[in-house]
Order: C-alpha cells, then sequence, then structure tokens
C-alpha cells in the first residue's frame, strides 16, 4: 500500500508541474487559445512578383506573468516584438512594440468575448488619426484574423484585415 501511495504522488508531482508550465495570470487567461501557435498569412497587397507574407507567434513568459508576440514579414525583411504584462497601476493590460526598424509604441490591452484588442494612442500625428485598434481573433476555422481601425472624427473607420492560417513548423525570423 504505501508503494501505491508513493507512486500516486510521484505521478501527481509530475503531472502537477505540466500544468504550472500552462499557468497565465488571470489577466492574461484570454491569450489562452493563440499561446504556443504559429501562423502565416498574406498582406492584402502580396502579389506572386511581390509576396509579402507575416508569420506571427504567440508565446507565454515570465512564467505566465507575460506574453510575448513575434512576427516577421518576409523572412525578416520587417519584424517586431511585442511584450503584453498587467500594469497594476492603472489596472489594465499593456503591450510593447519594438520593431526592426527601431519604432516602439504601447498600447493598451483589452479581451473580451474570445477576441485581443491593441488600442494605441497616436493622436500626436498630424494626420486625423487618434487612435489604431488591431483586432485578433481566431475564427472557428481556426484561421486567426487580424483586423486594423482607425479612430478619427469620432469614429472607428474600418482600415484592412488579413488572415492566418496555422501553420505549426513556420518560423518568425529576423535579419
Amino acid at each position: 500500500m504505501k508503494n501505491l501511495f508513493a507512486i500516486i504522488a510521484i505521478i501527481s508531482f509530475c503531472f502537477s508541474n505540466v500544468n504550472d508550465e500552462k499557468q497565465l495570470s488571470k489577466e492574461l487567461n484570454g491569450f489562452r487559445d493563440f499561446l504556443g501557435r504559429t501562423f502565416e498569412g498574406k498582406f492584402h497587397n502580396s502579389t506572386q512578383s511581390n509576396p509579402l507574407i507575416d508569420v506571427m507567434c504567440f508565446e507565454r513568459i515570465l512564467n505566465g506573468y507575460g506574453i510575448r508576440i513575434t512576427h516577421s514579414v518576409n523572412n525578416g525583411e520587417f519584424g517586431g516584438e511585442m511584450i503584453i504584462m498587467w500594469n497594476a497601476e492603472i489596472n489594465k493590460l499593456e503591450s510593447f512594440y519594438f520593431t526592426t526598424g527601431g519604432m516602439r509604441s504601447r498600447s493598451i490591452v483589452e479581451i473580451m468575448n474570445n477576441q485581443i484588442n491593441f488600442i494605441e494612442d497616436v493622436s500626436k500625428n498630424n494626420n486625423g488619426i487618434k487612435m489604431v485598434k488591431k483586432i485578433y481573433r481566431i475564427k472557428d476555422s481556426g484561421q486567426l484574423e487580424h483586423q486594423i481601425k482607425y479612430y478619427m472624427n469620432n469614429i472607428w473607420v474600418n482600415s484592412h484585415e488579413l488572415f492566418y492560417n496555422e501553420i505549426p513548423f513556420s518560423k518568425v525570423s529576423f535579419n
């Protein structure tokens, strides 16, 4: 009987470590369906002679207290990395995005109904756009939908959308 108890305890310990690897802070739970997945999509203006292919990967980092989203266009011609974490000072999820072109931006992140919204304040530019909203959702088909909207003249205006297919062995690469 003692041996059986020891075996159960060892097995429970092993499986509890597996579960720990998948834990997320409660604020990041809305990312769960995205994590560990890699998607590939073509920009709407992509052509055979000038392909524009984006690879995007979602991963859990910092013991479940952060999310990293990396992406690269055309095997590293352009790309970026985004870190998402809970900011207790403002009581919101926040993201920081850094690009291979040396740019950076900060967004507030909202999770609602299996949809993730990144809202960036761009009101300091002179083009009339006050905010940019990037929306990510996984459709029933498994496709990742990425939609971009601009807030101007007190309304959200659709810009464009991309559809990505899950490609498990695709890689995000930087030059």
